[in-house]
């Protein structure tokens, strides 16, 4: 979805913009932050039509109530990336050769998706979420039942009332899990979370798909009951996306560990499979290359700390750019993934590399072998 903007090349206007409107000044802090844009990007040599369209994209509703974060990238009046966050990103406008994209790609490259499912015996609530918060629905989950709720007594009828109540419960819980099977289908989300009543819970987690189980977690607190407290389900829910986010860096740092494993380490290692278009993930350290500039061409793979190597390609002016935002335009440009580090790992020692999907290099241990 960030390719059309990572493509773009000249006078590109990037907006990050908070546009809130959760306070009862809300609507007027907007205005002002949108003027503030159109100043700014103004007197950095923005031409007008695309500071106007920018702008009127942004006061644009959103159509979410809490907190929102808008991106916006345009070039000669024609709007490239509009897209809402749910907060966080920092207000931030910038006119240059290129979009900066790396804090759009950050923040959708550590979202989680998740479906969560409270089960009880007449079903299940189910809400689709994501952590930026903007992609939420709900919905009930409820069977043909009969008899719902055991009874205490005795008499000759009191235990075929008993194992009714367990049918309906159980074929309640099937219901469940053929709904869950075909919304994971539509959705795809990260994480399965399953709680509540621990013999629906049991029964639907017997019954779902193969592709639901391999992101099935079961919790163990929420409840579907009137007033249950949600805080500790919240805490498991947080937990569970940390442990998805520490799978993802996991999986990409075991394929940088091999020696022989296609791969790039370091600045010069990167930008070289960069420009090659060999790159399947590239992973980048927050603040690892901060102040470093680069030069980029027309196209993303056109980039270089050298302007001169763009020279000798054809690239009458190369334009400077911050690194980080030509490597990741670059990523952008061969379909590649970024995987964004919040700490350092002893396998990037500059927090800077690429996972590659084949590597055009030369061996060099190939021709120590001929020359024996």
């Amino acid at each position: 979805m960030l390719r059309p903007a990572a493509e773009l090349h000249g006078d590109v206007v990037t907006a990050y913009v908070d546009v809130s409107r959760t306070t009862e000044n809300g609507a007027q802090e907007v205005e002002t932050r949108i003027a503030n844009l159109v100043r700014d990007a103004g007197a950095s040599g923005a031409d007008e039509a695309t500071v106007r369209e920018v702008a009127e994209r942004l006061a644009r509703p959103t159509g979410h109530g809490g907190e929102a974060s808008r991106v916006v990238v345009a070039r000669d009046g024609t709007v490239a990336t509009d897209l809402v966050l749910g907060g966080g990103a920092e207000d931030h406008h910038h006119v240059g050769p290129i979009a900066h994209l790396l804090p759009l790609g950050r923040a959708l490259a550590d979202v989680v998706s998740y479906v969560l499912v409270r089960v009880d015996h007449s079903g299940a609530e189910i809400a689709v979420s994501d952590t930026l918060g903007l992609d939420e629905r709900e919905m009930v989950s409820e069977g043909d039942h009969d008899v719902l709720h055991k009874v205490p007594g005795g008499g000759w009828s009191h235990r075929r009332f008993q194992t009714r109540a367990e049918d309906s419960w159980d074929r309640n819980a099937d219901t469940v899990a053929g709904d869950l099977d075909t919304l994971v289908r539509e959705v795809d989300p990260d994480l399965v979370l399953l709680t509540g009543d621990l013999r629906g819970v049991a029964r639907v987690r017997e019954s779902v798909a193969g592709h639901v189980t391999e992101r099935l977690e079961v919790l163990e607190h929420g409840s579907r009951a009137e007033g249950a407290s949600d805080e500790r389900l919240d805490e498991e829910v947080a937990a569970a996306v940390r442990r998805c986010r520490a799978r993802r860096i996991d999986d990409v740092l075991d394929r940088l560990g091999p020696a022989d494993a296609p791969k790039a380490v370091g600045v010069a290692e990167t930008l070289e499979a960069l420009r090659r278009g060999e790159v399947e993930t590239l992973v980048l350290l927050a603040g690892a290359l901060e102040g470093r500039e680069a030069y980029a061409g027309p196209a993303p793979l056109l980039l270089a700390t050298d302007p001169e190597e763009l020279r000798a390609l054809g690239v009458g002016e190369p334009g400077r750019v911050v690194l980080e935002e030509a490597m990741f335009r670059a990523a952008l440009g061969q379909d590649a993934d970024l995987l964004p580090l919040h700490a350092p790992v002893g396998a990037l020692p500059d927090g800077v590399g690429a996972v590659l999907r084949f590597s055009t290099r030369p061996d060099p241990t190939h021709n120590e072998g001929e020359d024996q």
